[in-house]
Order: C-alpha cells, then sequence, then structure tokens
C-alpha cells in the first residue's frame, strides 16, 4: 500500500474515533455499560494495533516517544472495553488522540519522504531480472512500501535462492556433484566439516535436497562467491529465518534496506551468478 492510501486508511480512522467520542458523549450514565459502545471502543484500539502501529513504526520511522505514546493510549482503551469505565474517562482520551493524530501522525506521513524510494539497491534491484524470480522481487518490495517488512525478506530469500538454483543448472548439476564429493573428502581447513554428498538429476531434487547453507558452500568451493560474499549471505540467510519463525525480534527500515542493498550486490547484480 502506498502512503496516499496509508494515509487515507488514518483520516478514515480518524472519523471512525470522533464518531465513537460522539457516542460516548452522548452516553446518560457516568459510566460505559452498553455493550455495543464497548465493542467499538475495542475494534478502534485493535484496529490500531492490527492495522497501523507497525508500518509507522518500523516504515515511517516516526518519533518513538510519539507512537509509544499512541501505543500506550490505545492499549488503555483495550483495556476499558473489557470493564465498565468512565465515560469522562473514555471521552477525553479519545478527545486527546483526535485532536492530535493529524498533526502527529497523518502529517509527519504525508511529509515522509521513504529511503526505500531513494535508496539504489530498490530501485535497481529489478534490472535484468525476469520470471518467477522477477515476480518474487515485485511482491517483495511491495510487502516493503506497505511496511510488511517480514514477508519482504522471505519473498527476497525465495528469488535469491531461486536465481542460485539457475546458475546451477546453467553450470551443470555434475560439476555441482562433483564439488560436494570433492569437499567431503577434505579432512582439513575451512571444509572440512561438509560432509554431504550430492547426485541430482534434476532442478526439482536440487530444491527440495539441498539446504540454502549447503547451497551456499558449494558455490564458494565452485567459485561463484569468495567467503566474504559467503558470510555476507548467511546473514542474509539467517535474517530470513528469523522473518520466518516466530520471535520477539523487529525488523527494521535500516535491517530491509541493507538485506536488499547486500542481495542486489552480491547476487542479482552479480555478473559471476547470471544465468543467461
Amino acid at each position: 500500500m502506498n502512503k496516499v492510501e496509508f494515509t487515507n486508511d488514518l483520516k478514515t480512522f480518524k472519523a471512525e474515533i470522533i464518531d465513537l467520542r460522539k457516542k460516548v458523549q452522548n452516553i446518560r450514565n457516568k459510566q460505559i455499560h452498553g455493550k455495543s459502545v464497548l465493542q467499538s471502543i475495542e475494534t478502534i484500539a485493535t484496529k490500531w494495533f492490527d492495522r497501523f502501529e507497525s508500518t509507522i513504526r518500523h516504515f515511517y520511522s516516526l518519533d518513538t516517544e510519539i507512537v509509544d505514546r499512541y501505543h500506550t493510549n490505545f492499549g488503555k482503551l483495550l483495556d476499558y472495553s473489557t470493564i465498565k469505565p468512565s465515560k469522562t474517562v473514555v471521552f477525553l482520551l479519545l478527545q486527546k488522540i483526535e485532536k492530535e493524530i493529524s498533526i502527529e501522525i497523518i502529517v509527519p506521513i504525508l511529509k515522509y519522504q521513504s529511503d526505500i524510494k531513494k535508496n539504489n539497491s530498490f530501485s535497481n534491484i529489478l534490472s535484468g531480472q525476469e520470471g518467477i524470480e522477477q515476480e518474487y522481487l515485485k511482491e517483495a518490495i511491495s510487502c516493503v512500501e506497505g511496511g510488511c517488512f517480514r514477508a519482504a525478506v522471505i519473498l527476497g530469500w525465495c528469488a535469491t535462492v531461486d536465481k542460485l538454483h539457475k546458475k546451477i543448472i546453467k553450470i551443470g548439476l555434475d560439476k555441482f556433484n562433483h564439488s560436494s564429493l570433492q569437499m567431503a573428502a577434505i579432512s582439513s581447513g575451512r571444509y572440512k566439516r561438509f560432509n554431504k554428498k550430492y547426485d541430482l538429476h534434476n532442478l526439482a531434487e536440487l530444491r527440495m535436497t539441498v539446504f540454502d547453507n549447503d547451497l551456499l558452500w558449494v558455490l564458494e568451493f565452485i567459485g561463484l562467491i569468495d567467503g566474504n560474499e559467503h558470510e555476507k549471505l548467511e546473514i542474509c540467510f539467517t535474517i530470513r529465518n528469523t522473518c520466518a519463525h516466530p520471535g520477539d525480534s523487529n525488523i527494521t527500515l535500516e535491517n530491509i534496506t541493507s538485506f536488499f542493498s547486500d542481495l542486489n550486490q552480491l547476487v542479482f547484480q552479480n555478473k559471476k551468478l547470471s544465468s543467461n
């Protein structure tokens, strides 16, 4: 989702907050008892966490103190939705959010120029790519623009491995198989722990049999990447694994920019890995 669509959603969200504030204002009791109003409070708070906060925090890089304050305020609303809260307390909190969300959230986002759009790694990464590889990258970039960084990392790594697989098919599976046998026979030095012996016959078998970390080792042995490139790609693979499994680690704009910058340099724009 682009910036205009995202801010339009925020404006609609603000209008929903105003409607809710009016409903609360019209309640005659000192406490909120009605299930429909309590449900609306829960919906508003949940929407902030599910739809907006992560993108605002990680993609648009707004002031952390401001985003933390909204996190706290919507967290309070979520808590209030589970009890019979004071009408005045809820009204004042909604009123505060309503008054400040435009100047503190919506306007800064409209002014924001994404580092992703200014970064050559994103503007050039599709250059020369085609087929499923290009489709993965287009989807990855769309995810980045929408603030879905974990999904972008996984798709970016899929495109990377697809390109590496195509290169192996081009140089021949016999060379890949023979290299693995040579590596498995080494008992000292950098390759002494490699013990895989492959006898692959087609692309499907390559995709289903060879783990990504083993793939990088054989590519280094063949000479398509050097030791430093291997280590950088292993870091990218670790980021991919972090994103593909549950955990508390966040992926920031800086992380995602570095990830795709490395992939672009080491793989997508690397003439040694061209499959043409």
